[in-house]
């Protein structure tokens, strides 16, 4: 009987290899979580398992949740861990049982361990300059996807997920997308690969033109227009849309993607975010007769479809990237993701990268 990745997370020690580089998330005796350089132990593969060098990894607005403290109390977080669970990389040694990926092999990886584990979350992840991870867990990456595009499929599954849950979309839609993350972002290129229309609402300037370069029709700042669905008119000649995704987490624009919704539209709520008061009229889900669901992550199953997609299409998807920042200076990477005037998608790789440069961000210097 094969290994499972719960007999593979409970199984001996195996030889310790060494240790190398890594970005380690730390909870300090007061409480306060920090992200900063250090050192983590690699050890062979277990027989299940793939040792791997990175080539990038993703900075993740769940990144970003747990340095503010303010995950979920479901998920049960262990300190220190290297942090990481969007990635790419390069197959360094494969498991004496691992079937289908040899030494040089390029793959990506999901992140779900089973039950509430998340790797890189709840346990060690991927920024660290070789990691094990289980071989189950991961899909080769296609001759016509570069390892950028590769490290940011996993947010292109999470959209590809919540598009499938609410019904899909298609060019006889006008698609409203509040928040221009990752998240939103992909929205961005999956509705406009679909042949909609689009358009886009965020705050930050960089954001904003990011999704009129993806093909968004408009790109409306939310804080300066006191009537974004003439806004919305005055772009596509409809004021409301068939479908509208929020993807920011903000209360204010969660309530706003009610606002944008047409008769019989449907409304996608994707941001993550603690639950806050807003005001807004509920009303409109009868009035309206709005169809309305939510979706977060990115399950097993909907991994091999997308990476297809990606694939099949030609995506750049690294054009959402800003900048490149080696694991050294990790900490700064948090900083700047957390700086929408300034970044779109913030990416880690090692301080020496897999032969493998950026093409589509600029490096941090």
């Amino acid at each position: 009987m094969s290994e499972t990745v719960n007999d593979v997370l409970s199984t001996p020690t195996v030889p310790l290899l060494g240790t190398v580089p890594a970005v380690l998330v730390r909870k300090d005796s007061a409480g306060t979580v920090s992200v900063e350089p250090g050192t983590a132990a690699v050890t062979a593969p277990k027989p299940t398992e793939l040792l791997v060098r990175p080539a990038f990894v993703g900075v993740c607005g769940t990144d970003i949740e747990i340095l503010h403290g303010s995950m979920p109390e479901t998920f049960k977080i262990n300190y220190p861990h290297v942090l990481g669970h969007e990635w790419s990389g390069i197959v360094v040694e494969a498991g004496a049982a691992v079937e289908g990926f040899h030494p040089g092999d390029r793959v990506l990886g999901h992140g779900h361990l089973g039950g509430n584990d998340w790797f890189g979350v709840t346990h060690d992840g991927a920024a660290a300059e070789l990691f094990t991870v289980p071989a189950d867990m991961c899909f080769h990456i296609p001759a016509e996807v570069d390892m950028l595009t590769a490290a940011v499929i996993e947010p292109f599954a999470c959209v590809l997920n919540g598009l499938t849950k609410i019904g899909g979309v298609s060019a006889a839609d006008t698609v409203h997308v509040h928040g221009l993350g990752a998240i939103g972002l992909n929205a961005v290129i999956q509705a406009v690969k679909a042949g909609a229309q689009v358009v886009a609402f965020d705050p930050s300037p960089l954001r904003r033109e990011t999704a009129l370069k993806m093909g968004a029709i408009a790109a409306v700042n939310p804080l300066e227009t006191p009537d974004t669905n003439a806004a919305a008119k005055k772009a596509t000649g409809r004021p409301f849309a068939d479908l509208v995704i929020e993807a920011s987490g903000n209360s204010t624009a969660q309530a706003a993607a009610l606002e944008s919704a047409d008769f019989n539209g449907r409304v996608l709520l994707m941001g993550v975010s603690t639950p806050k008061f807003a005001p807004a009229r509920l009303g409109l889900v009868q009035e309206r007769n709005l169809l309305i669901t939510s979706s977060t992550g990115a399950p097993v199953a909907v991994w091999p479809a997308a990476i297809r997609f990606v694939a099949n299409t030609g995506l750049n998807l690294g054009a959402i990237v800003s900048t490149v920042v080696p694991f050294s200076r990790g900490d700064e990477a948090l900083q700047r993701a957390q700086d929408s005037s300034s970044e779109t998608k913030v990416m880690l790789a090692p301080d020496t990268e897999a032969g493998i440069e950026p093409t589509s961000a600029r490096k941090a210097n």
